[in-house]
């Protein structure tokens, strides 16, 4: 019999889109009882009746997202207190979390949050992080039973091995952020220049501001931001690939078999990167990039050299994640380890 599980689910009120594509992509890979379980929505205040509904499950699922941050607690973000983790009598296992550290920041917690993150990790046989940088800041936290998995985002498609599709076309999918709108305009200029396509996606309301404010110029570059997976998807199917700062947005193109080239402004996708293989330009916030970096990246988002390295690391952390669940007696739809098959587009 499937197990009820309770996911501590930050979609259920986020602001950002990437967190739709860890959900379905988490509740893609376990098996579990849809009918009785639940979903517990973190960023808002914990009431007594949240926990005795996660109390009635067999297992709390905190659905990977970039959640330990240094300072934790936060109106949006996670209002569960210590003592609300303590009355929760079931699991709590953590599922492809991941951390953000800013350029010059330590790996350091703030007393709370490390208090948090402990207990957390008592309560699981193991937790599941989303890439090398979270789980030395974990392990330097004092928490040993925590395994690098990927994001679930990374196995959407359920295989167990990868392959660049070489999709040929000339639709590019630009993953945008509010931040980097300058460095944005200039790539999705230069990817016109080229004779490409670009479109827009968006993952937050103010990322659509990366528009021209010529209103010829936004017609000829489509944008979508749309609080749902599908449209999403499409683009993956219509596109080569990805190219941009949303770790998530590139991911699902990247799951799918898409090329994928990340900018990075923080160490989330940075540590990703470095951690699974991939081609990545490292550029923070409100720093500008060269025209010779930007074409450069592009460069190396077409060339198929740049992915060589990945499949292994693809192969190997989809092995992880398996260990992972299993290791929580958790059921799961991933394939057994000694599965091979080709990699290509799923529902």
């Amino acid at each position: 019999m499937a197990h009820t599980l309770a996911f501590i689910n930050p979609r259920l009120s986020t602001q950002n889109v990437g967190d739709l594509f860890i959900e379905d992509s988490v509740k893609r890979i376990l098996c579990y009882d849809r009918l009785n379980s639940v979903d517990i929505d973190p960023r808002l205040p914990i009431t007594n009746v949240d926990i005795a509904r996660i109390n009635a499950t067999d297992a709390a699922i905190i659905v990977g997202t970039n959640l330990w941050y240094r300072d934790l607690p936060r109106p949006g973000r996670w209002q569960f207190t210590l003592e609300d983790l303590r009355k929760i009598r079931v699991p709590i296992i953590p599922m492809g979390i991941g951390t953000t550290r800013h350029e010059g920041e330590d790996n350091g917690f703030e007393p709370e949050t490390l208090a948090q993150i402990r207990y957390i990790h008592q309560r699981c046989t193991e937790g599941s992080a989303r890439d090398g940088r979270t789980v030395e800041a974990l392990q330097a936290a004092g928490v040993r039973n925590v395994r690098m998995t990927a994001c679930p985002t990374l196995f959407r498609t359920l295989l167990p091995s990868w392959r660049l599709n070489g999709k040929a076309g000339r639709q590019v999918v630009v993953t945008v952020r509010k931040r980097q709108k300058q460095n944005a305009r200039e790539l999705i200029g230069l990817l016109r220049s080229a004779g490409r396509e670009p479109i827009i996606a968006a993952q937050q309301s103010k990322d659509r501001d990366v528009r021209y404010r010529r209103p010829w110029l936004r017609r000829k570059t489509p944008l979508l931001y749309e609080y749902d997976v599908w449209p999403y998807r499409r683009i993956v199917e219509q596109s080569v690939g990805a190219i941009g700062w949303r770790l998530h947005g590139n991911m699902l193109h990247l799951a799918h078999g898409n090329r994928a080239m990340f900018l990075a402004n923080c160490s989330r996708a940075e540590s990703f990167c470095r951690s699974l293989a991939l081609p990545y330009v490292y550029c923070p916030d409100r720093r500008r990039l060269s025209p010779a970096q930007i074409e450069a990246a592009v460069e190396t988002f077409f060339d198929a050299g740049s992915y060589s390295a990945f499949p292994a690391r693809y192969a190997e952390y989809y092995q992880a994640m398996a260990d992972f669940l299993e290791a929580n007696g958790l059921r799961h739809n991933l394939a057994p380890q000694a599965a091979t098959g080709q990699h290509r587009a799923a529902a």
